[in-house]
């Protein structure tokens, strides 16, 4: 597929969609596509939305690919296939650049930054009924995920999170598995370079109800909406 023909792609001719397209295609998205969905890689303005994510915005990661695994013998299973595993509410950082984030000790929740899920699509591979130890959890279809991005981000989190989610209370790799706007999140810090970063990761059926919470949230810090290609460019 061609640069032009990705980022011409809508999200309704794809077989899998955020249940957000439609909020962001209200908002100007433009789409590419990642790991079968359409993903909004930016609203319009790069630049803009580059700068702005530095200092407070929200965007839609729901496209990127994302698994899970629970059960009593999670954590030997996983060390069996290779995987560095953190200690509860912590994430780690893997070879290919998946987040192996420790739920409890016995689940695991697996976040790539972008479309490249070498390690996700391996233990798909090497899981197996007969022998299973653990059993997948379906985060890919019944999770959500979002991340607010900037300088600004902890202030503003604080309006709707009880967590003290600033730098020197909640680093790097942290998590907190806590209610944001009355609902059931897991608050994960990943920053993107030089700038603070959570990721919410929450049922999918509420996406459009916690998006719009925290799209109302950044106004009085003048946050705004970004696309993948701002999120993209704070990584580096």
């Amino acid at each position: 597929m061609s640069t032009a023909e990705r980022l011409m792609t809508q999200p309704e001719k794809l077989q899998r969609r955020s249940h957000l397209y439609r909020t962001c295609r209200e908002a100007g998205a433009q789409w590419r596509v990642v790991n079968g969905f359409g993903a909004p890689a930016h609203y319009g303005d790069v630049s803009g939305e580059t700068a702005a994510a530095a200092r407070l915005a929200i965007a839609d990661l729901t496209a990127l690919p994302r698994a899970g695994y629970k059960g009593w013998g999670m954590a030997d299973w996983i060390r069996d296939q290779g995987v560095s595993l953190p200690e509860p509410n912590l994430a780690q950082r893997q070879e290919d650049g998946t987040l192996a984030c420790r739920l409890s000790s016995g689940e695991l929740l697996l976040l790539a930054d972008d479309d490249e899920a070498t390690l996700i699509d391996r233990l798909e591979g090497a899981w197996s009924m007969d022998d299973a130890v653990c059993f997948p959890v379906p985060r890919a279809d019944a999770s959500a995920r979002l991340v607010v991005t900037g300088h600004e981000s902890a202030a503003m989190m604080a309006k709707m999170c009880g967590v003290d989610l600033r730098g020197h209370r909640f680093s790097d790799h942290a998590i907190a598995q806590t209610s944001v706007a009355r609902m059931n999140v897991i608050v994960l810090r990943n920053d993107r370079g030089a700038a603070p970063a959570y990721d919410l990761i929450f049922d999918s059926a509420s996406a459009v109800y916690l998006w719009g919470c925290l799209v109302d949230a950044m106004a009085e810090f003048s946050g705004r909406i970004v696309g993948l290609d701002a999120v993209d460019a704070l990584r580096g």
